[in-house]
């Protein structure tokens, strides 16, 4: 008779079952007596290897920003890699998640950065804004490739940041984007600390730096002293280089524009909504709450005169050129050396030696067009019509040419054939 235990017994148990009951401590006899099988098949079930249900791996949770994922492929293609830049641009486009997704998307695509240790240069405020002048790129300009120049001024205490991107590096192109800068800070720094580019400074010859004299007025009339930083100490103007390629990899890669105001309007937003309402990484504020504070000096009470100045000789055509299209002047200035001032609002302004406007028209943006005033040309005669002499003529066959034709005595063919006769002798 079975006793009262065994009334229990389960006839038949999942291998998994005695396997646990094994790694708990569990003798096999025991085992045996609980499940009821032979010691035998105990032991074979424990030495048989574990066999494990496979279970299908779950679906992907949907995530807010896969709809958005091949516009972000695109756009690191592109080279932008800037997870702010990206998470504003498909923020327009109805991403409704946050910056976190941006960041952990692109990630594992970013290339890797090498960072070097710099020193960090405080300056009081008012005191310095730094400048970097640098290429870009290029564009298609009035049917010819440009170097794209950008301009970048900062702030030293508010890290206040203006921009701006030209065609021309010259001198006037150089003071027309200080001009602006001061202008949308809304006053001048007690120094500008730059390069030694040429724009600001000729030479630089045991410890003497000779200025441009133009760029050294600007700086007299606007009431700051340029301060050009020592050679290959890039790390003296470190706001303005981090400034750079902060403008380079949040705003410029990956930029679409049609020209250069189309370039220059996008910055003008970017500043005022992006870079400068900010929290500064180094400040822990935005740049625009401490502009209130930054001290500036007052702007003039004159604009200064920014245009690209250039000298050039009147033609006899009663004409200068400039970059290949031609504007009148009056013919009493023929082959006189004049100059040649290219406004700000697009105007061509000519001048005399004496300093006196004689001409002035809008500025040709085509090739090879002329720009003709017709009083400048009053009191001239008109030029007469030119003849000249024929090289041919055709005529009929009644050998009328023979009245103008050289008359040459006509003799017979022995005669020729005579004198070459002597001549081989």
């Amino acid at each position: 008779m079975l006793g009262v235990e065994h009334q229990f017994m389960i006839p038949a148990v999942f291998p998994s079952v005695i396997k646990d009951m094994h790694r708990k401590g569990v003798s096999i006899s025991e085992i045996a007596r609980q499940t009821g099988h032979d010691r035998k098949t105990v032991r074979k079930v424990i030495a048989a290897p574990e066999i494990t249900e496979g279970r299908k791996p779950a679906p992907p949770r949907a995530r807010k920003i896969d709809p958005y994922t091949d516009y972000v492929q695109r756009r690191m293609a592109e080279g932008v890699y800037n997870t702010r830049k990206l998470y504003r641009e498909i923020r327009a486009q109805g991403y409704a998640g946050g910056l976190t997704q941006v960041i952990l998307y692109v990630q594992p695509f970013r290339p890797p950065r090498q960072e070097r240790a710099t020193v960090r240069f405080e300056t009081e405020p008012g005191q310095q804004a730094q400048v970097d002048w640098g290429v870009c790129g290029y564009l298609e300009e009035n049917q010819r490739r440009k170097n794209v120049y950008c301009f970048v001024m900062t702030l030293g205490w508010s890290r206040m940041m203006y921009v701006e991107f030209t065609t021309r590096g010259d001198t006037g192109s150089f003071m027309r984007c200080h001009l602006h800068a001061f202008e949308y800070f809304g006053g001048v720094p007690r120094e500008v600390l730059h390069d030694n580019l040429k724009s600001a400074v000729i030479d630089r010859e045991n410890g003497t730096i000779r200025f441009n004299a133009r760029y050294l007025d600007f700086a007299l009339t606007m009431g700051f002293t340029p301060h050009p930083h020592q050679p290959y100490r890039a790390q003296t103007k470190g706001k303005v280089e981090s400034g750079v390629r902060y403008v380079k990899g949040n705003f410029w890669v990956g930029l679409h524009f049609t020209d250069v105001a189309d370039i220059n309007r996008q910055a003008r937003v970017w500043l005022d909504e992006v870079a400068n309402p900010r929290i500064h990484g180094t400040t822990g504020v935005t740049p625009f709450s401490r502009l209130a504070d930054e001290q500036l000096q007052p702007l003039p009470g004159h604009r200064f005169d920014t245009s690209h100045i250039s000298y050039r000789q009147v033609g006899r055509d009663c004409r200068v050129t400039y970059q290949t299209n031609t504007y009148s002047v009056p013919a009493a200035y023929t082959q006189q050396t004049v100059v040649v001032k290219e406004t700000e609002d697009g105007r061509l302004i000519i001048v005399n030696a004496a300093g006196e406007v004689i001409a002035e028209h809008r500025v040709r943006r085509g090739h090879h067009q002329a720009a003709v005033d017709p009083a400048h040309y009053a009191g001239l005669p008109a030029p007469l019509p030119q003849h000249r002499q024929p090289l041919a003529f055709q005529t009929s066959g009644d050998n009328n040419w023979g009245r103008w034709a050289p008359q040459v005595e006509r003799r017979a063919l022995q005669q020729y054939e005579q004198v070459l006769e002597v001549s081989g002798d």
